[in-house]
Formats: structure tokens, C-alpha cells, sequence
């Protein structure tokens, strides 16, 4: 994970927050005894989707930038292999995000089947 963390570089840190936040906030919800509204949470996971897209894009930018040298000229046949490190290396924010935001989908739906058993709408 932290490999994960170093590769994806600051952008990574607003998918970790936001992501922790979503996931703190649906494991609250799933183990809470009465419902509350989900709208807070729901938001919270929106906001996680779209700094994982602004990181993405953000590291595919570092990359590609350093791919090509100062006078814009692309670098030897090492440029490809540079490439592809960077490509992999730009998908640590989608993977630590949306690994955060199948955790918080899978606890809102505990908390609701729970709600659903006890009689209560959530």
C-alpha cells in the first residue's frame, strides 16, 4: 500500500481523505441501531470518485510530460518503458479509491438489509 500511496504522489492523499471519510462514515451507518439519511455519505462518495478521476489525470499529465525531454523531442527507445511504468504507476489513485469505495457500497448495504430486518427505512 504504500508503494501505492508513493506512486500515485499528492493526489493520492484527497482519495486516502475522502475515501477514509465515505468509509468511517458507511461503516457508522451499518453498525448504528437506527437509520439516518444517507445523503452526507452519498456525497462523501462522490467526492472520492472525482478526485480518483482528478488524480488519475493528474498522474497520466506527470507522465506523459515526462516522457517527452525540455526541447519536446521524445527520448530514446527507453521512452516506452518509461511510459509504461508511468501509465501503471498513474492507476494507485483508482485502485486505493475505489477499493475504499467498494468497502463503503458494501457496508450502506449491510446497514440497509439491517434496517430492513428491524422494520425501519434507511
Amino acid at each position: 500500500m504504500l508503494k501505492l500511496i508513493r506512486d500515485g504522489g499528492a493526489p493520492v492523499l484527497f482519495v486516502i481523505a475522502f475515501g477514509l471519510v465515505a468509509l468511517v462514515s458507511a461503516a457508522r451507518f451499518a453498525i448504528g441501531g437506527k437509520p439516518r439519511p444517507l445523503g452526507f455519505l452519498y456525497g462523501m462518495m462522490a467526492t472520492t470518485a472525482f478526485a480518483i478521476l482528478s488524480g488519475i489525470c493528474a498522474d497520466f499529465g506527470t507522465t506523459f510530460f515526462a516522457v517527452v525531454s525540455p526541447e519536446g523531442v521524445a527520448m530514446g527507445p527507453q521512452r516506452y518503458d518509461m511510459l509504461i511504468e508511468g501509465v501503471g504507476e498513474s492507476m494507485s489513485a483508482g485502485i486505493l479509491g475505489f477499493s475504499l469505495l467498494a468497502l463503503s457500497a458494501l457496508l450502506i448495504a449491510v446497514g440497509k438489509h439491517r434496517a430492513d430486518r428491524s422494520g425501519a427505512r434507511a
